[in-house]
């Protein structure tokens, strides 16, 4: 059965409801909240829902054959599907642009809710539209996305997005389901294989961390989250974070090192899941959320700064699923702590704060940011002292690990000459790559590339390149000139290899 509704406040929350969840309960929601918001005119302006009944969800079904088929309520193995349109039609157009061939109507599909038959908890997988990306370096930037193909009554759409859905508290609390979505986007590719809830859950442990049982699940610690990861086929970093905080009582994330983080690993397009404080009546609670995308401007023209400046500290804003919430909620960052969902519902408006980052990753990626950062503080002490009485504007780092096949598209897209062009795309790469660039303002001057499958106690070192031509000279007889000094500055036990191996062979390299 198909019904066509216009999109409004009551039609969604009729939609949303379930023999078990009444839409005056669903109101109630913060994921009615949040969809109401995210899909209404100052979101991605939803204006018409088409409902389909008797649909056959993959995850529900696995959590239903584990779980809710064997409770003494007759719980239904049907789910319905709720498409969402930006533009408005009727029932008898709808039914039309299924028989006949009109591209131009499937182009405002903007994606789907399931509603599994359960109590409250009702909302399974989703698949929506992201807000509108920008270019380049400069605007948003969701790079944890895949291609969904989503069929619909024959038809075949595909949509840039992330899977999400709520906690059931039974199957899934916040940590399974944030590393849920976070397997949606490698699910397919060479690793992992899919997971449903269900199975993630039991992936991370027998028992739940204060010894009960597994199921009703209570929630994951950090050390069930990476293992849960590891039974996926991939691997886990835990970063620290770095400053003191009395308010929760244990460490919490500085803003810059958290978009370091964001921005560095990023470019493998992995969401990464944080492990959030967020304010209560009562004080923090530990809370998981999966990260996919980020706001970020180009970066600044400012005076060059005294320390080591990042590119990653002009993201303003980052995009997250929050299962209590929803897709790609907005996080904000503040002097002190992030402003989530949890800040601005919370009555004092406390920060939330992030206490772990788990980044996931191919296993044959052995080299971390920080291998790459203590690098990365011995160029910058080169080139700042090469550039100080000649730069006007800001002096930064990017800082990023890609795909050797994105860098070599980077290079063939840049404005380097065609000769340095030529030796770079020729070159025999690893499959993951460190790419350290400096700026001048927003002026892309050079790409310093590792090795990201090496071993740290290795010279890692790979290509240096120089976009401004006149500069690659200087540079090399500069630091020549002032080996010796550089060698102790550089700080790191293969210095020499760096400074000669790397460094000036590379700047050398005959065009």
């Amino acid at each position: 059965m198909t019904s066509v509704l216009t999109f409004n406040d009551d039609t969604l929350a009729e939609s949303l409801a379930n023999s078990y969840t009444t839409p005056d309960v669903i109101k109630s929601k913060n994921h009615f909240s949040y969809f109401k918001y995210y899909l209404g005119p100052n979101g991605i302006c939803a204006q018409t829902i088409v409902l389909e009944d008797q649909y056959i969800s993959r995850d529900y079904l696995h959590d239903y054959a584990s779980y809710y088929s064997l409770c003494f309520e007759p719980y239904p193995k049907f789910c319905r599907r709720i498409h969402f349109f930006s533009s408005s039609f009727t029932t008898e157009e709808f039914e039309k642009a299924l028989t006949e061939s009109s591209e131009e109507f499937w182009k405002h599909y903007l994606g789907f809710v399931v509603v599994k038959p359960i109590p409250v908890n009702a909302i399974g997988y989703t698949v929506l539209k992201t807000y509108e990306a920008g270019k380049d370096m400069s605007g948003r930037y969701f790079w944890g996305l895949k291609t969904y193909t989503v069929h619909l009554f024959g038809r075949e759409i595909k949509i840039e997005s992330l899977a999400f859905q709520e906690q059931d508290r039974v199957l899934a609390a916040c940590a399974t389901t944030s590393i849920w979505s976070m397997l949606n986007k490698v699910t397919g590719d060479t690793h992992p294989e899919y997971r449903a809830p269900s199975q993630i859950t039991n992936d991370a442990d027998k028992i739940s961390p204060d010894g009960s049982r597994l199921f009703p699940n209570k929630g994951l610690n950090v050390l069930q989250i990476c293992q849960a990861i590891l039974s996926s086929g991939l691997v886990s970093e835990v970063k620290q974070p770095d400053l003191k905080n009395t308010q929760v009582g244990q460490r919490v994330f500085s803003g810059s090192l958290l978009k370091q983080i964001l921005r560095a690993y990023s470019g493998i397009g992995i969401p990464i899941i944080l492990v959030i404080q967020v304010p209560t009546l009562n004080g923090y609670r530990s809370h998981a959320i999966t990260v996919s995308g980020f706001r970020q401007e180009c970066p600044g023209s400012g005076p060059p700064s005294k320390n080591s400046s990042w590119v990653a500290d002009n993201i303003a804003t980052i995009y997250a699923h929050d299962d209590q919430w929803g897709p790609f909620t907005r996080i904000k960052f503040l002097e002190d702590g992030i402003e989530t969902k949890w800040t601005e519902s919370h009555a004092k408006s406390d920060p939330t704060y992030v206490i772990a980052a788990v980044v996931s990753l191919f296993p044959k990626i052995r080299i971390s940011y920080e291998d790459i950062k203590a690098i990365v503080f011995g160029l910058d002490v080169i080139l700042r002292l090469l550039l100080k009485d000649f730069a006007n504007e800001n002096l930064s780092w990017d800082v990023r690990i890609l795909y050797s096949e994105a860098f070599k598209t980077e290079i063939t897209n840049s404005t380097l000459d065609a000769s340095d062009k030529l030796r770079l795309l020729t070159s025999s790469m690893p499959r993951y790559l460190w790419v350290a660039s400096f700026y001048i303002g927003a002026n892309r001057i050079m790409d310093f590339s590792f090795d990201a499958t090496n071993i740290a106690d290795a010279m890692i070192g790979l290509h240096a390149t120089c976009y401004v031509n006149e500069l690659k000279p200087v540079v090399s007889k500069f630091i020549k000139d002032n080996r010796a000094h550089f060698i102790k500055a550089f700080r790191h036990k293969l210095a020499e290899r760096y400074i000669d191996d790397f460094l000036i062979k590379q700047l050398d390299a005959p065009e």
